[in-house]
């Protein structure tokens, strides 16, 4: 079956999008016609190799086409754009930029983000050549191997060190491995929780830093060249010794389930599988409920997964069923049809962004670089600061009172932040950083677990832990505990965490002049306001800031225009009115904001969905299905099948079903659910808030503005001019407060005009005349000295009405719980869940959308192939080069007697290897039957207090956590991780009194004692056992020559045992 055409919508078609335009024929205007029909790969696919510097195709390359790994030319972005979702995503940055004005967030220290690489300067838009940037299938290969055969992977054919570069130095390659991490948003120097879950009953401590250095050694092969999936034998190839290649399997495979690597427009090559005898088994049948970058990127994740992981010649399946005619979502660029341009790249046509439009810096993580430079390569351009803003009647502020008031704003905001709720810092095990730097590691081995080692971290006892095995270190090499960063139970921090300077002061700084009666300590108290309600809304404590600071200073009219048209950038970052948004979690996403300079497009943004959905192969999307009804099997009800149902009848069945449709639909109940939703799970849909962003297009003839800026600002007035109350600004704040100049993107001469808060809900109730009249006039009167003609064509937006999204993008309201974002997240059953609203650490962005699908992939997959197989021992011992003789007893012997013992039998000319291993069996045979079995060394009693107290208190604790996380979660059924109780353990241990831990130090003591004098009498017993055996193996030899000596058949076939 073969669904309709998905190109521009047709302004009948969707009410919510509202069109006026004369329809002039373009040279590239041409039907983008999708099928569900896979395409057939016509011709050979052309090889491709692994390089330093990128893909190098079997055809030489042009010299012009960007390759990954490459060194950025572009500078980075000092005051980055506010974050922004549907446009960008919600404010971050610094408060000196455009959008950066909305809320001051933390950013990263500067690293190198990877993938194909720009050459233009700042602020030129990136244009790379017109051929096409489709990633080129390698050839199908054996290399990927499904967990099951990974087990009987040779792993002495694969050779250590093949994929680190020879002429690199250690330090060289370090630096690169921890560089490409921070770029697949991992802590190079810290296991990720999940990691630590999965590894801490077997990973050694100080084996840290080796997977550390091997999980970044795989990264850099990925990040380096992302349009050439890693192979499992380059990824065992960043090991360094035959003993990690456990680890490096276990890296490779995480990695890959949890799309660090191998994910986008990538081929994933087929590994050949023998067919199997007997009835061919269906493979799984996975349902992805929309077509949004969420979806679509969880579909193309899970089709790489399913070839990763092939070990069967059935054929997994995946379909995408979305309701419009379109793919793409809150992705949706729309064709401008009354002018042709030649100023775009050949095969590109002027297309306005209906939706999401901006970029949120390539650096630090953003998995969109991989995907938009790295594989499809697409032109993009790259952002700077807001210009000018201009007041109601077409003057511009002035800079200095722009920078002042800035600075008030910025101060009321910080403030108002300060009371964020803290989140519970959950520490993992860390390796060496300097060893991690230089590219270095230690081989060591003292037996502790990484369990055993962060139990007592967090207990502050790691002085007293005794190692298992005897080692002997080199200078300096050890185990990195890093810094002990205390965690904290409380559910909530309510007082603000703002600069302590006084406000007046702060003022002060900033060039203002004091009223009569304040002086320089006076500050602001916002404190009351803000435990006013256990549910206080951000708006609350900010408008009291600007009323305090109004009496506290002399402010004008203009002065608070130009406070609101902050208020307005904060709304458009949040999509919503800060009367709605929560005072302690309005930014709970702080501190993940990626970096470098914001871009968007050029071209239309819907390229990065049609090339998810297109590249390397076209997945399975069913448009025009409008889903009424998913049917879904709880975790009681496990061999139950998923049911999608549509308005047209038709019906989808799979084993698995990820919902990836808006917040806004959930909460409108536009899906039906069989059963429902549980209550924990309808309880977060409700809690969180899903805002409004809406746009006015307007396209002209001739461009009457600074085309070398990309924004410029507009302050609004209340309904009196002369007003000073803070409540009378919200409602015309936020309408056409920003224009984006569009002309680098789309070709053509187009203002993008703004409508945040309550002007968003405004517009969904205005005619399109209105919308447009009005924003003519205030044009007009900004720009008087030019001629302002009336547009060519006009696009608005209306996406409340929009019957697939129900709005623009989440935020986090008043009243919302910390967990609610992953509480959106979990599965219920075989009924998973992606989107925006569902990635706690990136909510309300595109790339957030992408990270969701990814995440609901790894679900899948876990629950189709079960978990990661760890193998035991995960880091198996040195050989023993000498195997002639068992290694001696005890830790330690003088030299003499290790020199005698390990002496290997000589081997005379021509004899039989058999025979001399029958002969050292008899040899010890008769050793053990003289002197018995060796003394094996004593088990250890608890010698670490912590553990004592964790015994006795366990129980006691996790009631308590259960307690904690049921009131935190609102869910009756809520239990407390194991981890969220050994955190409060550890707390529970540092802060017990003297006389509750003494009794656990002194019984850690005795057992100490008696420990020690255990292990004394085994090295006595042992040193004595090793001497006899030396004499008892001496006595025999001399008794039993092997030139001489003859095996019965009996013992030569029990290994040489003598009768």
């Amino acid at each position: 079956m073969v669904p309709s055409p998905f190109a521009g919508i047709h302004p009948s078609q969707h009410p919510f999008l509202h069109q006026n335009a004369p329809v002039v024929p373009s040279r590239n205007d041409r039907p983008e016609i999708m099928t569900s029909v896979k395409s057939e790969i016509t011709e050979p696919p052309l090889k491709r190799l692994r390089t330093e510097t990128g893909a190098i195709d079997s055809i030489a390359l042009s010299s012009s086409i960007p390759r990954a790994g490459l060194p950025r030319q572009h500078g980075r972005a000092k005051n980055s754009l506010q974050d922004h979702v549907f446009e960008g995503s919600q404010s971050n940055g610094d408060s000196s930029g455009i959008l950066s004005r909305a809320v001051s967030r933390s950013l990263h220290t500067s690293a190198t983000s990877t993938s194909v690489s720009s050459s233009l300067e700042p602020g030129k838009s990136s244009t790379p050549p017109s051929t096409p940037a489709t990633s080129i299938p390698t050839p199908p290969t054996t290399s990927n191997l499904s967990d099951v055969e990974s087990k009987k992977l040779d792993l002495p054919k694969c050779r250590p060190r093949s994929s680190i570069p020879s002429k690199l130095t250690p330090a060289v390659y370090g630096q690169q491995c921890v560089a490409a991490a921070y770029a697949s948003r991992l802590d190079p120097y810290a296991l990720h929780e999940n990691e630590q879950e999965l590894l801490q009953d077997s990973l050694c401590h100080m084996h840290v830093t080796v997977y550390l250095n091997i999980r970044n050694g795989i990264l850099r092969l990925w990040t380096r060249n992302p349009m050439v999936s890693v192979s499992r034998e380059e990824a065992l190839g960043c090991a360094k010794d035959y003993r990690w290649m456990n680890l490096a399997t276990f890296a490779y495979d995480w990695l890959a389930r949890h799309g660090y690597i191998n994910f986008g427009c990538v081929e994933i090559p087929i590994p050949v599988v023998p067919p199997r005898r007997g009835r061919r088994k269906d493979g799984p049948v996975i349902l992805v409920v929309g077509a949004g970058v969420g979806g679509l990127g969880c579909a193309r994740q899970l089709q790489g997964l399913f070839k990763h992981y092939r070990d069967s010649d059935t054929e997994p399946r995946v379909v995408v069923i979305e309701g419009r005619p379109r793919i793409g979502g809150r992705v949706h660029s729309h064709p401008l049809r009354s002018l042709q341009t030649d100023s775009l790249p050949t095969g590109l046509r002027p297309k306005a962004e209906m939706g999401a439009q901006i970029i949120i810096g390539f650096d630090r993580g953003n998995p969109l670089d991989q995907i938009i430079r790295g594989q499809l390569a697409l032109h993009h351009h790259f952002l700077h600061d807001l210009s000018t803003i201009y007041d109601h009647d077409g003057s511009p502020v002035p800079n200095n009172q722009d920078e002042m008031v800035s600075k008030l704003y910025q101060d009321i905001s910080e403030r108002a932040f300060g009371y964020r709720y803290e989140k519970l810092v959950r520490q993992t095990a860390e390796g060496d950083r300097d060893m991690i730097n230089s590219g270095r590691e230690t081989t060591v081995d003292d037996g502790i677990t990484v369990r055993q080692w962060e139990e007592a971290r967090a207990a502050g006892t790691t002085d007293l832990l005794v190692p298992t095995k005897h080692i002997r270190r080199r200078r300096g090499v050890g185990h990195n505990t890093g810094g002990q960063v205390s965690t904290s139970l409380s559910e909530r921090g309510i007082e603000s965490e703002a600069d302590d300077a006084p406000a007046a002061l702060t003022a002060q700084t900033a060039g203002w002049r004091l009223n009569s009666g304040f002086v320089t300590s006076d500050s602001l108290e916002l404190d009351q306001v803000a435990h006013a309600s256990d549910a206080q809304n951000l708006g609350a404590v900010m408008d009291e800031g600007v009323n305090q600071y109004r009496e506290m200073l002399p402010l004008t009219p203009k002065d608070m225009r130009l406070l609101n048209w902050h208020f307005a950038n904060l709304e458009y970052s949040f999509a919503a009115n800060p009367e709605k948004l929560s005072l302690t979690l309005a930014d709970q996403d702080s501190g993940n904001e990626f970096e470098g300079l914001h871009s968007m497009v050029v071209g239309g943004y819907n390229q990065l969905p049609y090339g998810l959905y297109s590249v390397p192969d076209k997945l399975e999307v069913r448009t025009n299905r409008t889903v009424t009804k998913i049917s879904y099997g709880t975790n009681d009800q496990n061999n139950r099948k998923a049911t999608v149902y549509c308005a047209d009848g038709e019906r989808f069945v799979g084993d698995h079903v990820v919902y990836t449709g808006s917040l806004g639909t959930l909460q409108h109940r536009t899906v039906e659910f069989d059963p429902p939703l549980p209550e924990w799970k309808q309880s977060a849909v409700d809690r969180l808030g899903f805002g409004l962003l809406n746009k006015v297009v307007l396209v002209f003839d001739e461009p009457f503005w600074d085309v070398e800026r990309d924004f410029f600002g507009l302050l609004r007035t209340p309904e009196n001019l002369e007003s000073m109350k803070q409540e009378d600004y919200a409602n015309n704040r936020g309408r056409f407060y920003l224009f984006w100049n569009c002309i680098r993107t789309t070709g053509l001469p187009v203002l993008v005009g703004l409508m945040a808060g309550d002007a968003a809900y405004q517009a969904e109730q205005s005619t399109d005349a209105e919308i447009v009249t009005e924003v003519t006039t205030q044009l007009r009167n900004v720009f008087k000295h030019a001629t302002v003609p009336d547009p060519l064509e006009t696009v608005v937006t209306r996406w409340a009405s929009d019957p697939f999204t129900r709005g623009s993008y989440s935020f986090v309201a008043a009243g919302a719980h910390p967990d609610d974002y992953e509480t959106m997240a979990r599965p219920v059953g075989n009924l998973h869940f992606a989107g925006e609203a569902t990635c706690g650490t990136h909510p309300a962005t595109v790339h957030g959308a992408y990270l969701s699908g990814l995440r609901a992939a790894a679900e899948i997959i876990e629950a189709t192939l079960g978990p990661i197989q760890i193998p035991l021992p995960l880091v198996p011992d040195k050989p023993i080069i000498n195997g002639a003789t068992p290694p001696t007893v005890g830790a330690e012997s003088d030299t003499s007697k290790r020199s005698v013992s390990a002496t290997p039998l000589s081997l005379p000319k021509g004899a039989d290897k058999n025979r001399l291993k029958a002969y050292e069996q008899a040899m010890w045979t008769a050793i053990y039957a003289e002197l018995g079995p060796a003394p094996t060394p004593p088990t250890k009693s608890a010698r670490n207090p912590f553990l004592l107290y964790q015994k006795d208190f366990w129980v006691k604790c996790k009631e308590q956590c259960d307690d904690a996380r049921r009131v935190a979660s609102g869910n009756p059924s809520a239990k407390a991780s194991r981890d969220d109780v050994r955190a409060a353990l550890g707390l529970m241990w540092r802060n017990a009194p003297q006389e509750q831990r003494q009794p656990y130090i002194e019984q850690v003591g005795a057992n100490r004692k008696a420990n020690e004098n255990a292990l004394e009498r085994f090295k006595s017993v042992a040193a004595e056992w090793n001497q006899r055996s030396l004499e008892v193996k001496a006595k025999w030899c001399a008794e039993n020559p092997i030139e001489t000596w003859q095996a019965s058949s009996d013992s030569a076939a029990l290994g040489g045992q003598v009768t």
